[in-house]
């Protein structure tokens, strides 16, 4: 039972991490496409990092360590870093 509940739980943290990603990478489009403000960008910014600060702080509240937030953190933060090099440059 605990090995099923730990599979589950770490597939909801997938799905969570491209959520955010998707998430992150509509807001840049439309601030792109539309809003050319920086303020709009920076409300924005934010706005998202309030949204993972809060998911970081329930994740903890579930038991996941330490060490698989800031690894799921880094890898979140390299993947974005990444598509914006390549499609946004």
């Amino acid at each position: 039972m605990n090995t099923d509940t730990n599979k589950s739980l770490y597939l909801n943290l997938v799905l969570g991490s491209t959520g955010i990603i998707l998430i992150t990478l509509g807001i840049f489009e439309y601030l792109l496409a539309v809003e050319r403000s920086m303020a709009g960008f920076f409300l924005t910014l934010i706005g998202l990092m309030a949204m993972v600060h809060y998911i970081y702080y329930l994740e903890k509240k579930a038991g996941i360590s330490d060490k698989f937030i800031w690894i799921r953190a880094v890898i979140l933060i390299l993947i974005l870093g990444t598509i914006y090099f390549t499609v946004y440059n």
